[in-house]
């Protein structure tokens, strides 16, 4: 059985409509709704954009992808996005091979997420 993906907040300089936490561990079937309700949770109803820490992750099955593309979408109604930092090598495979590249914006690092999520959003 895979280890429960862990959400962890991460402290950053951004603006309160931003919500910045860590993923760490594997997200697959056994795990991904889990990380869904965390998340939802997690989101306050002024997060309008969400950076993920993905330099913990180690794998992401389709489950685990349906659940990324879910919050995604519930942050597009709010006129947001999903902004995804410092995936692996076997990560950034994945999200190549079926097309999550176009989907999510994706950087380097933490701090070029957190630059990015700030160029482009304003508070409402």
């Amino acid at each position: 059985m895979t280890a429960a993906v862990v959400l962890t907040p991460v402290s950053a300089p951004v603006a309160d409509h931003v919500l910045v936490v860590a993923l760490d561990g594997s997200l697959d079937y056994t795990n991904a709704e889990r990380l869904r309700q965390d998340v939802e949770a997690a989101l306050g109803e002024e997060h309008r954009e969400l950076v993920l820490d993905l330099s913990g992750m180690d794998f992401c099955d389709s489950t685990g992808i349906r659940i990324l593309l879910s919050v995604r979408k519930l942050l597009q109604e709010r006129d947001g996005a999903v902004t995804m930092a410092s995936l692996n090598a076997r990560l950034a495979r994945i999200f190549k091979l079926t097309g999550l590249t176009s989907a999510f914006a994706l950087t380097a690092s933490l701090a070029e997420a957190v630059a990015a999520v700030g160029a482009r959003s304003t508070p409402r």
